[in-house]
């Protein structure tokens, strides 16, 4: 608890160095152990994601070495790896080839200008102290973004499993020209690709603790030098450039800015939802807290660093960060080591890419596709709440059908029809007194329970504001009205109404009038502080007297019931004079 304490993070500036001040030097061993043990992990899954981008897989190493840097240092989370990211880099994608075509230089400007584009919008979105955006990804629009990207994702790769050179980048194009060309099918290719997957599925499924990618990488390699693939005509990745990246500059042109801007929102966005609860979830594991505003930051940082040294936007890794939390890291200082194992793959080891099949990278991919689908998570949403599994579906189907942005956009705003509509139909409950206790509930077993004569008693489950205030006024109006010529009283359980503002205010104080002229008193229960204030606001309170308000439903009953024996006691004792 005392080593806990002397790593708390200040949010802004570096992080980093706070943590390396106070640096307890008996957690360097952990750390170097989960640092190169993500280092060796991520190497074959960023090859893969760059071919995902047609960039050279090299590019993959460089943008993993970059973000790694750029993300330790400003991180506040102590666990979680940047990098190359599939569903990124097929959102990065789905942009970028259609801009550039068959253009390897074009794909390569277009990739980091879209890495700088997004890193440029994080550091905004930090500046402005936006980390509570992460709140309006909501988790049905994450599934079906997930298995939608998943879906295009192996339709990507299932071409380079069958040899064949594929046209198009959505889902549909993608599998009709594999149809097409099934009978183009490169046998060896097919042969190989199958086995690695198979391959890669048991590692995943009886043997979770060894590096799948990894191996499947490493036997697709081993295959390749004692078997020469390359004359049975298996592609292999070819000769990479060794050595540290260049820093390169670009210059944004406007049409790039417009062509791109779109993305680079939707990326930032998708990157910080998936990061900051992924930093979340480690950190609430492990005993410490990140702030959100400094995630944004990391991020920015790390994309921005892996443009400027050739790479393409990059998130933060779920796999990765698991692998550091289970070799025990304690810091970002894992982070580090990992990068300084990708500097020493660059220097020193990058002639075993050139040996790698290209038709093993889309197997990795495909696996790595396939343990991105959420069908689970579609099946529980399907049981819980059939408009959030509409939302999930209907984000997949466009992004099927459209593209991933279009997707995307697509869920923001089907999740943003579903809040309006809750908003503006808000729950509601007539309640009843339950025989056991004397108080008012939302009964739902009328046996238990009694309704008072000439009583209406009426709960809100939610502020009331202009989008909801004409629908619930209709609906008290309504139930009045089924109450009948009986009803002396309505009451009001107001504690759920946390706010109401001036439209809201407005019908209220119609609505009061109309029950007036009607004989129906109206008593508040329970009023919040916010609620009776806008009463003030429009005069109502005042109208209504300090006596209709009171401290809960059951002392606005007491007083209505006190009133109705009082009535009746002055009609009993009237004389009628003829």
């Amino acid at each position: 608890m005392k080593e806990r304490s002397r790593l708390q993070c200040i949010p802004g500036g570096v992080p980093l160095l706070s943590v390396l001040r106070n640096y307890p030097v008996n957690w360097l061993e952990k750390d170097a152990i989960a640092g190169l043990t993500a280092c060796i992990v991520m190497i074959p899954s960023v090859l893969a994601y760059a071919e995902l981008m047609h960039l050279p897989p090299i590019t993959g190493i460089y943008a993993a070495l970059t973000a790694c840097i750029g993300y330790a240092l400003f991180s506040s989370s102590r666990h979680v790896i940047a990098g190359p990211d599939a569903a990124i880099g097929l959102l990065a994608g789905s942009v970028i080839l259609p801009l550039a075509g068959e253009d390897p230089a074009r794909i390569a400007v277009l990739a980091a200008e879209l890495a700088v584009l997004s890193g440029a919008v994080l550091l905004i979105a930090a500046q402005l102290k936006l980390g509570i955006i992460a709140d309006l990804l909501s988790r049905p629009v994450l599934i079906g973004y997930l298995n939608g990207a998943s879906l295009v994702l192996i339709a990507t790769q299932v071409g380079k499993i069958f040899g064949i050179k594929t046209q198009g980048e959505e889902f549909f194009p993608l599998i009709s020209s594999v149809v097409e060309r099934l009978s183009q099918t490169h046998w060896p290719s097919f042969a190989l690709g199958i086995a690695l997957i198979l391959l890669f599925i048991v590692l995943v499924r009886y043997l979770p603790r060894i590096p799948g990618a990894l191996v499947v990488s490493a036997v697709a390699v081993v295959a390749a030098y004692l078997f020469d693939l390359e004359g049975y005509g298996i592609a292999l990745v070819g000769t990479v450039p060794s050595g540290v990246p260049e820093i390169t500059g670009f210059v944004l042109h406007r049409a790039d800015l417009a062509a791109l801007a779109p993305a680079a929102v939707a990326i930032a966005f998708l990157a910080f939802s998936d990061g900051i609860l992924l930093a979340q979830s480690f950190a609430e594991k492990n005993g410490y807290e990140v702030d959100a505003n400094q995630e944004l930051r990391a991020l920015g940082a790390a994309n921005i660093l892996a443009s400027l040294g050739q790479g393409f936007p990059v998130s933060a890794s779920q796999s990765r960060s698991a692998v550091v939390d289970a070799a025990g890291g304690h810091s970002q200082v894992a982070q580090l080591i990992a990068a300084a194992g990708l500097l020493l793959f660059l220097l020193f080891l990058t002639p075993l890419i050139a040996l790698m099949p290209k038709v093993a990278l889309g197997a990795i991919l495909i696996v790595a596709a396939v343990g991105m689908l959420e069908m689970a998570s579609l099946r529980t949403l399907l049981k819980i709440d059939r408009n959030e599994f509409s939302i999930a579906v209907g984000v997949t189907a466009v992004i099927l059908l459209m593209g991933v942005v279009p997707g995307i956009i697509a869920g923001m705003l089907l999740s943003l029809i579903d809040v309006l509509y809750e908003i503006s139909r808000p729950r509601d409950a007539v309640l009843r007194r339950l025989r056991s206790d004397g108080k008012f509930h939302d009964c739902l077993d009328e046996d238990e329970s009694e309704t008072v004569p000439g009583l209406l008693v009426y709960r809100i489950y939610a502020p009331l504001i202009f989008a909801n205030a004409r629908y619930v006024m209709a609906r008290i109006r309504e139930l009045v009205d089924q109450a009948g010529i009986d009803l002396q009283c309505l009451v009001i359980d107001a504690q759920a109404i946390s706010d109401m503002d001036v439209t809201a205010a407005q019908r209220f104080a119609k609505l009061h009038q109309e029950l007036t002229e009607r004989g129906i008193e109206i008593k508040l229960a329970d009023s919040p502080r916010p609620f009776r204030e806008q009463l003030n606001k429009v005069g109502l309170s005042t109208t209504l007297g300090d006596e209709h308000f009171y401290v809960s439903v059951k002392k606005a009953v007491e007083s209505f019931e006190c009133q109705r024996i009082k009535r009746d006691t002055d009609s009993a004792g009237t004389i009628d004079v003829y």
